[in-house]
């Protein structure tokens, strides 16, 4: 028996693979998304009109610690909260493909949150530090990358 229609965007990541797993395992009918290389912020805004026209309630953005973390003026003493948010011209001098993705994030997130002000939609967002455990999808997704060049001894 169907018990409802869920999408996840991002399906081919991790987090959004293993809740597919789950969903389907409980008898729901999913319908997932996947990136294109167009920019995140259209996609962002592609999905939440989508989500607005089919009148959803409540949308969960998995974002990533991305999005705060990359703040050199942020006190080393405060902790970090939804008040910190990355520098976007901070994260575009980097110039290397961790920098590109935490602009893309931030950038991502800032239009969610500001789309669910606007709108009658709940926007809340997840921002998870690191995501490591067993992959459903072929490839490997970034977090996990990034684990294995640490160990490789390449530096960020």
């Amino acid at each position: 028996m169907e018990k409802g229609r869920v999408c996840v965007t991002g399906a081919g990541g991790y987090v959004a693979s293993w809740v597919v797993k789950l969903f389907l395992s409980e008898g729901y009918i999913v319908h997932g998304t996947v990136r294109d290389p167009e920019p995140s912020v259209t996609g962002t805004q592609n999905v939440l009109k989508a989500c607005s026209a089919a009148r959803v309630k409540r949308v969960v953005v998995v974002s990533s610690i991305a999005t705060v973390m990359m703040n050199p003026n942020w006190p080393q003493d405060r902790v970090m909260d939804e008040n910190c948010w990355s520098d976007m011209e901070y994260c575009k001098k980097i110039e290397n493909v961790f920098g590109w993705y935490c602009l893309a994030k931030t950038a991502a997130e800032r239009e969610a949150l500001e789309y669910g002000e606007k709108s009658e939609l709940e926007v809340v967002t997840v921002c998870p530090a690191w995501i490591i455990g067993p992959l459903l999808q072929p490839n490997m997704n970034y977090s996990s990358m990034i684990f294995t060049d640490l160990l490789k001894g390449y530096s960020y």
